[in-house]
């Protein structure tokens, strides 16, 4: 119940107006009470807020999901009013106790941190309980018990080469060459669409719909050598029913990034070889470019830059980087 004024008068109408308007705006969906509502109804609209209205794939969603379901367990009936920054750091210690990595729990704490800005901007959580959690630092490298990430080391060629007869498709296996040709990411292969592709020049040039630093403003462009050219050809010459059809096609509801992942694992056992993963195919590209060439190209290939990054510094890279797909890939 909204009291509005007196009846008829001005007043009322201009509060009429200002409730609908913001019942509206937040989806003609009823108000909380920000002193009310409960961590766990709060996780399920930030979720669907994600799900709906980010331009996440699986792989991010998942990263999404993890740090809320531990929160969900044990804070999930807790007002969201009561959650304090103790309340974080002994979730954090919860982290701690379940042997995750530094960079993880940072990125868990960081997620919680967020969804709990998003529900202010919603007015479904009060102001200063998000900016009483954000005072919440960091876990800093030497001066906590959790452990650190092992650096990423490239795969060596031999290797490589060993596993590809192992992978179980010839689509996976062509996957991992153009990796291994172009020096992207896992996700820039399997999300990489008929129209992302210009095929106008000597070394194509791929502009991937999504990547890792989209959100930041960053260009994102791939030189497309001759030697992956050769291999994307016999996929790009398919009839597609649309532009946006993927390049290596994959079944309706399964992953791709996992399903190649595992591809990988598995050879790595049937060919008897250390295990290694797909981002190491990107490392393996960044050191062969720094050992053939310098640093900065090896930067412009890998797309290593400043956030603020404008477009035309994004040409300037990418005719670095196409000098090393003419000659590498």
């Amino acid at each position: 119940m909204y009291y509005l004024g007196k009846y008829g008068s001005n007043t009322s109408r201009r509060e009429y107006d200002r409730i609908i308007g913001e019942f509206i705006a937040n989806g003609r969906q009823a108000f909380h009470n920000p002193d009310t509502i409960l961590i766990e109804s709060l996780i399920v609209s930030f979720l669907d807020y994600v799900e709906k209205e980010c331009n996440y794939n699986p792989s991010s969603l998942l990263r999404i999901h993890r740090p809320l379901q531990l929160l969900n367990e044990l804070y999930g009936k807790t007002p969201a009013s009561q959650f304090t920054p103790s309340s974080l750091k002994a979730l954090r210690r919860h982290y701690l106790d379940r042997g995750l990595a530094r960079d993880t729990i940072n990125a868990y704490i960081w997620t919680i941190k967020r969804m709990f800005t998003w529900g202010v901007e919603e007015e479904i959580v009060p102001a200063d309980v998000a900016g009483a959690i954000k005072s919440v630092q960091d876990l800093q490298m030497g001066k906590t018990s959790a452990k650190e990430y092992n650096n990423v080391e490239p795969v060596a060629d031999d290797i490589l080469e060993k596993t590809l007869p192992y992978i179980e498709s010839e689509q996976f296996r062509d996957m991992v060459k153009v990796q291994r040709l172009i020096g992207g990411r896992p996700q820039d292969v399997h999300n990489m669409r008929f129209c992302d592709i210009d095929r106008s020049a000597e070394i194509w040039r791929y502009v991937p719909f999504t990547h890792k630093t989209k959100k930041l403003g960053k260009i994102r462009m791939l030189p497309i050598g001759p030697k992956a050219q050769a291999i994307l050809k016999e996929y790009l010459d398919r009839a597609a029913p649309t532009s946006e059809q993927f390049v290596f096609p994959r079944p309706k509801g399964k992953c791709q990034g996992r399903r190649y992942a595992k591809a990988i694992a598995d050879a790595c056992v049937q060919a008897g070889v250390p295990h290694w993963r797909p981002n190491q195919l990107r490392h393996a590209a960044a050191k062969e470019v720094r050992d053939k060439f310098d640093l900065d190209h090896a930067q412009a290939v890998l797309g290593h830059a400043n956030a603020r990054m404008t477009e035309r510094y994004a040409e300037v890279s990418f005719e670095k980087a196409a000098k090393v797909a003419r000659e590498i890939g």
